[in-house]
């Protein structure tokens, strides 16, 4: 009975120190997910083949401006390349276990998805921001690039995990300053190298960044210390607690959001439908 025992404590601590798919489903599940698109990707015609790209469901402004809007969930789970996949499976393998560790897996999968196609909507949304009329009539540049890429929804990951450690400083103590510290230098080295790459969809990683961080100051657990009586080992636990009204005020801020994007969209969509009988149209890669 000692020995059973023993052991079971052996694998308890195994699965409490290792990130089994027992311990985080959701993060292995969508890993696997992106694995499986990168092999169909590879096997009909590769990652960087841009016909292929189109037609797996990439992030393409003007397919999305005829209508093909289920693009701005697919491109979340392309990529373009192997070290493309590999940067971001790590990224997901990193902040995904964080996530689906303190916000639990229903709303892990909810900020996954929402900062993923949110990401999207603002990148085809601000393809032409920088551009002016006369060069999109001129077609100096083209009206879209092709985007992929999963970078728009970990940016999201690491927005909400910023809330979630701001929210319980005071608790985590240092621990939630030399993390805060870290992920402010990630974020300004990202935005330097995307600086210096002409093919790096900024717009998604800021705009996934701010959604993440907004819905994970939203549905971010409080922490509380409590503190045990001297009789017990652990002088101290910490609990998650939810915050009052988090869903009420998580409905408001979602529908708000949803309007700000459909309108964005919609006003989006018109003007690339004007310019879309007057240009050729030229394409490049973006990626995130």
């Amino acid at each position: 009975m000692t020995e059973k025992r023993f052991l079971k404590n052996i694998m308890n601590n195994l699965l409490r120190k290792y990130p089994t798919f027992r311990t985080y489903p959701i993060t292995w599940i969508i890993i696997f997910i992106n694995l499986v698109f990168f092999f169909i990707q590879t096997i009909t015609g590769g990652s960087t083949n841009t016909e292929n790209l189109v037609r797996m469901g990439a992030k393409f402004d003007y397919a999305i401006s005829e209508g093909e809007y289920w693009r701005l969930l697919t491109a979340t789970f392309l990529h373009i390349g192997f070290i493309h996949l590999i940067l971001n499976l790590v990224g997901l393998f990193i902040f995904g276990r964080l996530i689906e560790k303190e916000f639990l897996r229903f709303r892990y999968i909810i900020i996954y998805l929402f900062t993923g196609i949110a990401s999207s909507i603002f990148s085809y949304w601000s393809g032409s921001a920088f551009l002016s009329i006369e060069e999109l009539r001129n077609c100096n540049e083209g009206l879209g690039a092709i985007g992929a890429g999963a970078s728009g929804a970990i940016f999201g990951l690491l927005g909400c995990y910023s809330a979630f450690l701001i929210i319980n400083k005071s608790v985590l103590g240092d621990n939630a300053k030399e993390s805060l510290i870290s992920i402010g230098l990630l974020i300004f080295l990202n935005v330097i190298y995307g600086a210096s790459a002409s093919n790096v969809d900024q717009v998604a990683h800021v705009s996934g960044l701010i959604c993440g961080f907004s819905i994970g100051w939203l549905l971010s657990p409080a922490k509380q210390l409590i503190i045990l009586p001297e009789s017990i080992n652990e002088n101290s636990i910490l609990v998650s607690l939810n915050r009052n009204n988090i869903s009420k005020l998580f409905i408001v801020s979602f529908i708000f959001l949803i309007i700000i994007i459909t309108m964005a969209f919609i006003q989006r969509t018109e003007f690339l439908n004007e310019l879309s009988g007057l240009c050729r149209l030229d394409v490049w890669y973006k990626i995130k």
